[in-house]
């Protein structure tokens, strides 16, 4: 009701300005023309002119009543102008409302009325906001169709899902994390040591929620868990930070938890038939050995009998080798191995091993040698690091063409404040067929060989890569690779000078 007040009011005012400008320009018209008349009449003859006076009415009084006359006519003119004003005013009104209507309905998702008819100009905000109306219909059901389908796969997806704010207070959590905790109720919004006892777990989700301002990475680690009905579960823990997330009731960390109980059961039991199968394999094929160094160099033997006993002496040897590797790998996997260590000088090490297969390098024209400061040493079990690069070596040396060069370069890394190095780093450098790319990380799994087709004369069990990864692991180093197809290889084994691991230890048979 202000509103229109308001505009009736201004359009009033307009035309009664309208009409006041009207009769002060119909005033000044008047008053020029009677100024006219009156000069003509004060030049005329004098009989004339009194003649005139006579016989005409006053021109005062003539003036007068035009003056009213054009007042009248102004006025209504100004209320003309008024009425005019104030029925554009409110078609103008009408309009904007009903445009304001279509914008929060279109904005809403919702087709708006039709606008009153009009200009072209209405025409097209019409359309323009049907078009916006179907748009945001669109985004909206798409919006909705994505929430659910997210929300289903929250909760139906085979691995647990807690998702926590910088409090550890839990924001949700899917029923299968419920499930592998035992929880018997709504577990939201409760803190999360109400659903994990483990402080191993817990502490995953507090470095991830402190790793918010470094670089975003996952942390994960294996943990078993004793849960109130239902034995041991085995789960393994992967926590990711949320990034630019720090207020309560805010994501700041998603945890995905992974039952691998039926995982670690199957691996424990493969890991133990491996070792009683490399045991049990252990006293036959001896004897086997020992028969054959009986029977030979065999003088009593026909050339087919001593090629037969050449024959099994060469696989027996092989399954000795495999045995011996198989028993290694088990023992590494189980745990049954610990370390004696020592400071052990890397360049003089490379250097027994290199001697040691001299013999096979020779046979082939293979030239081994080792380059680095002889004054770095690393802390490590001295015949399991033998062990290490006897592998790798003996590889590079039965993989590389005659007459080529196998390069073994020692460095340090990892400068400490002090001067001194905090790693030792060993190339092993080959100049043989090389590894595609992708199968590089494969080399290192339990019988896996690259190209068998290529590589079928060349003697080895397959397992020797995969002992080497375990026995760096126990020693805190890394392994990794560089290769292409036809042109080498290059094995890059990191080692640090501390050894942080348990101090002491024996072989358990």
């Amino acid at each position: 009701m202000t509103s229109w007040l308001r505009r009736s009011s201004a359009g009033l005012l307009l035309g009664a300005a309208a009409g006041l400008i009207a009769a002060l320009f119909l005033n000044l018209a008047l008053s020029s023309a009677v100024s006219g008349l009156r000069l003509r009449l004060a030049t005329q003859p004098q009989g004339l002119s009194v003649a005139t006076e006579s016989s005409a009415p006053p021109l005062d009084g003539v003036e007068e009543s035009l003056r009213r006359a054009l007042l009248k006519i102004a006025l209504v003119f100004g209320a003309v102008v008024a009425a005019i004003v104030l029925v554009l005013r409110a078609r103008h009104a009408r309009d904007l409302a009903s445009i304001r209507r279509g914008v929060t309905d279109a904005g809403a998702g919702r087709r708006p009325e039709d606008l009153p008819a009009g200009s072209p100009e209405l025409r097209e905000i019409q359309e323009t906001l049907i078009g916006l109306a179907d748009l945001v219909a669109s985004q909206r059901q798409g919006s909705e169709t994505a929430r659910v389908l997210a929300r289903t796969v929250f909760e139906e997806v085979p691995a647990g899902l807690i998702v926590v704010d910088p409090k550890l207070v839990i924001l949700d959590a899917n029923p299968t994390v419920v499930r592998l905790f035992g929880a018997r109720t709504d577990v939201a919004k409760r803190a999360l040591v109400d659903l994990v006892r483990q402080p191993a777990i817990v502490g995953l989700f507090e470095r991830g929620i402190a790793k918010q301002m470094a670089p975003w990475e996952p942390d994960s680690a294996l943990v078993r868990i004793d849960r109130e009905v239902g034995d041991e579960r085995a789960v393994e823990v992967t926590v990711r930070a949320v990034p630019n997330s720090g207020k309560p009731g805010e994501p700041a960390a998603v945890g995905v938890v992974l039952d691998v109980t039926d995982r670690e059961r199957t691996d424990d039991m493969r890991k133990r038939f491996v070792g009683d199968v490399s045991h049990e394999l252990r006293t036959p094929i001896a004897s086997i050995r020992a028969a054959i160094d009986t029977l030979l160099p065999g003088e009593n033997l026909t050339p087919e009998e001593l090629r037969l006993a050449g024959i099994v002496e060469r696989q027996a040897a092989h399954m000795a080798d495999l045995v011996s590797d198989l028993m290694d790998l088990s023992q590494i996997e189980t745990g049954a191995v610990t370390l004696h260590v020592e400071e052990v000088p890397i360049r003089q090490l490379l250097e027994t091993v290199i001697k040691d297969l001299a013999g096979g390098a020779e046979s082939r024209g293979i030239r081994a040698a080792v380059e680095g400061p002889d004054d770095l040493t690393v802390a490590a079990d001295r015949r399991r690091m033998a062990q290490v690069f006897r592998n790798l070596i003996d590889n590079a040396i039965k993989f590389s063409p005659p007459r080529a060069r196998v390069d073994i370069l020692i460095e340090g890394d990892a400068l400490r404040s002090d001067g001194s190095w905090g790693r030792a780093v060993v190339h092993v450098i080959d100049r043989g067929i090389g590894i595609a790319k992708s199968e590089q990380q494969k080399i290192f799994q339990r019988f896996y060989r690259v190209d068998p087709s290529r590589t079928k004369s060349v003697p080895g069990t397959g397992l020797g890569l995969a002992i080497v990864k375990h026995l760096l692991i126990l020693h805190g180093g890394t392994i990794r690779v560089e290769s292409e197809p036809n042109t080498g290889s290059r094995f890059t084994v990191s080692l640090p000078v501390t050894f942080l691991g348990a101090a002491k230890i024996e072989e358990k048979a």
